[in-house]
């Protein structure tokens, strides 16, 4: 890929970069509408090749491009070698005082939020939330069941995880429209500037409910959060609105994506349907299996000290583009690694990613997306794309598609 960033500067490259190992990539656009497939041509190039392209608000030369699973893996699982703070470089960037921790914290800080974000998570509270779960998206097929037709991306993958995690946090259901598209212009506005705009108003939302908490009760995450502490002390306004957009953002993005890539897939296989509405017991792990084909997310880390990784000489100081979604379809750890293979068992994809920041969500997310599979199936008859259908795909740290309509 050749295309350039919106943020894609003229810096220099650094002298260590050695010249055969420079290939222009950008995960923001040029990928086409099936993004996956295009970021898992890396897997046939170097091992691990450095992009001028830059990745981050904050700047720099661009960043080594690590796309094997097993370079990937021991990135995200050595903390002390490689530093996440780059994961808030562009709040700072923009003129905030917050960072987004856990996501952009090292250790020691990193265990004392991820402690306060992971009880907001617990097994006991995914398993009260079925019901709920079952119910939104009934509520949401009924909308357009018996007119034959949807925008799936805008009719339902953006409003059913939304609206349940909304709930979860306490916020306020009538605004709806205004969270989803908050966060969309923060993930994936067309520009610098829109995507600095969705950012400071979700922060401007968070920080008005800090100073005003009075409306969520106990049992919400919002009233948690305010309540919560760490070592001992309370959060103060800008630890709570960095925590609170990160759960945020996270909680609306991710899922929305995964479940327009899946249902694409299921509406273009008439016979994986079949298959599904005869075994819904199945679900659960063609749906993780799916989750491992769509892995849509690029985190970055900085190198904290010269190290090699994979023949590769990296610098203390340099930006490293971790391609989750490549790593999720490398053929040394996954056999067939293009193909849906329900049966992979174990099945160590990294749509959740790994190491200590692996995603506090995912069992939220797994239940969401194997509940929407059910139901569409057993709700809806055999669904397809609507003829002449010009599907969208967005690239970025988050992979997703921008529409998908569906007939039956």
């Amino acid at each position: 890929m050749t295309v350039q960033s919106p943020t894609e500067g003229s810096t220099p490259l650094p002298a260590h970069i050695p010249a055969e190992l420079v290939r222009t990539f950008d995960f923001h656009s040029g990928l086409g509408d099936r993004p996956q497939e295009a970021i898992a041509g890396l897997l046939e190039g170097p091992r691990i090749f450095f992009s001028p392209v830059r990745h981050t608000f904050g700047g720099g030369p661009g960043a080594w491009v690590v796309s094997r699973a097993e370079d990937v893996r021991f990135v995200l699982g050595h903390p002390a070698k490689f530093s996440s703070v780059v994961q808030g470089e562009f709040m700072h960037a923009i003129g905030e005082k917050t960072g987004i921790p856990p996501l952009d914290s090292d250790p020691p800080m990193h265990g004392h939020y991820r402690s306060v974000v992971s009880a907001l998570f617990s097994a006991r509270r995914m398993v009260a939330l079925e019901d709920n779960i079952r119910a939104r998206c009934l509520e949401l097929l009924a909308r357009f069941k018996n007119r034959g037709h949807c925008e799936f991306v805008a009719e339902f993958a953006e409003e059913f995880p939304t609206g349940i995690f909304i709930d979860l946090m306490g916020l306020p259901g009538e605004r709806l429209a205004d969270f989803v598209g908050w966060n969309q212009q923060f993930i994936h506005g067309e520009t610098p500037a829109e995507r600095v705009e969705g950012t400071k108003t979700i922060l401007a939302f968070f920080r008005d409910v800090y100073r005003d908490p009075s409306g969520f009760g106990e049992g919400t995450i919002i009233h948690e959060l305010v309540n919560a502490e760490i070592e001992g002390k309370e959060l103060d306004e800008d630890q709570f609105a960095g925590v609170a957009f990160l759960v945020f953002s996270a909680g609306l993005d991710t899922v929305v994506s995964s479940l327009g890539f899946i249902f694409r897939l299921l509406a273009e296989r008439p016979d994986l349907q079949e298959v599904l509405r005869a075994n819904i017991a199945d679900i659960p792990r063609y749906a993780e299996e799916m989750m491992r084909l769509f892995s849509p997310v690029t985190p970055q880390r900085v190198a904290l000290e010269d190290i090699e990784i994979g023949g590769v000489a990296i610098k203390k100081g340099d930006l490293l583009a971790l391609s989750l979604t490549a790593a999720s379809r490398d053929p040394d750890l996954f056999s067939d690694p293009a193909i849906l293979e329900p049966a992979r068992n174990p099945n160590p994809h990294f749509a959740f990613g790994a190491g200590i920041h692996r995603c506090l969500g995912a069992q939220l997310a797994r239940r969401d997306i194997a509940v929407a599979i059910e139901l569409w199936l057993t709700e809806l008859p055999p669904f397809r794309i609507a003829p002449d259908a010009q599907i969208q795909a967005a690239g970025g740290s988050v992979l997703s598609l921008n529409n998908l309509p569906l007939v039956w």
